[in-house]
């Protein structure tokens, strides 16, 4: 009888201080959780940046691209009118 009192106080006294145990160590185990997705984050975001950079260029460089040729093909419209006032048609 008295051996399973004190396997009733033991496991009562354990369970009561590992929940204290676990309590006193939650807020480390989210800080540690919280710098390393803070750390991802920041790499995702440093990411985004760089692909947003690069989709701009890519952007930009097409842009000008398509001026270039719109230009050109004004200039050779701008041709063929002034050969077509010359030649009269």
């Amino acid at each position: 009888m008295k051996r399973g009192g004190n396997f009733f106080w033991g496991f009562l006294i354990g369970t009561m201080a590992g929940l204290v145990m676990g309590i006193m160590f939650i807020p480390r185990k989210e800080e540690k959780i919280k710098n390393i997705l803070g750390e991802k984050k920041e790499e995702l975001k440093d990411n985004f940046q760089e692909i947003s950079k690069k989709i701009g260029k890519k952007v930009d460089q097409i842009k000008s691209n398509f001026e270039k040729m719109w230009k050109k093909n004004k200039i050779d419209k701008e041709k063929i009118d002034q050969i077509e006032d010359e030649l009269g048609t």
